[in-house]
């Protein structure tokens, strides 16, 4: 006998988390390529320098601020990962119901550029690598990013306070068995 169990959960968290900028990918800008290199985002993350979470880079609707410690900003094997605590504003409120019903989904990140490396790429194209970035502005939900991969999502709490992979694979396993047990 075979069941199929489908696991849903619904999230009613205040908090943003996700990758707003990804390694291993390459933008297509209208003359050439854009890639990121591992270190890009070392430099400007040290400098301390306050970067906002804006919806799609307009600075009228900040979402957060390394300064006010509601935007966290940290570099992982992805790429630049993120998380902001969403204000009690309408339009905060209006994205968040945007990102659950997945019509926004992907992330943007605002930079005055560093040091870069160019190269050619597929079909000769040149592709130009970030090495560094020399300032961070913002980081920003979007509809159109350039970089594909990016994402966000809405967590009901934060991945500093997730319980470890193990765990909650361990949870997941569980509760697909529940189900199971249920459906018979």
């Amino acid at each position: 006998m075979r069941f199929q169990a489908e696991v849903r959960s619904e999230v009613n968290g205040n908090t943003l988390t996700g990758h707003a900028a990804v390694f291993d990918t390459l933008a297509e800008l209208p003359s050439h390529y854009e890639a990121l290199a591992r270190t890009a985002f070392d430099e400007a993350l040290e400098a301390e320098t306050d970067v906002k979470a804006l919806v799609n880079h307009n600075t009228s609707l900040v979402l957060g601020s390394t300064r006010g410690k509601t935007l966290r900003l940290e570099v992982d094997d992805r790429g630049l990962a993120f998380e902001v605590d969403l204000p009690d504003t309408s339009y905060a409120r209006d994205l968040k119901e945007l990102i659950s019903r997945n019509d926004i989904s992907e992330m943007s990140f605002g930079f005055i550029p560093g040091k870069d490396e160019w190269s050619r790429g597929p079909g000769g194209r040149q592709i130009r690598t970030h090495t560094s970035v020399k300032r961070l502005l913002d980081v920003s939900p979007v509809a159109y990013p350039a970089y594909e991969g990016t994402e966000v999502f809405l967590r009901a709490r934060t991945f500093h306070q997730q319980p470890p992979k193990t765990l909650r694979g361990q949870l997941i396993r569980l509760r697909a068995v529940q189900l199971l047990k249920e459906v018979k």
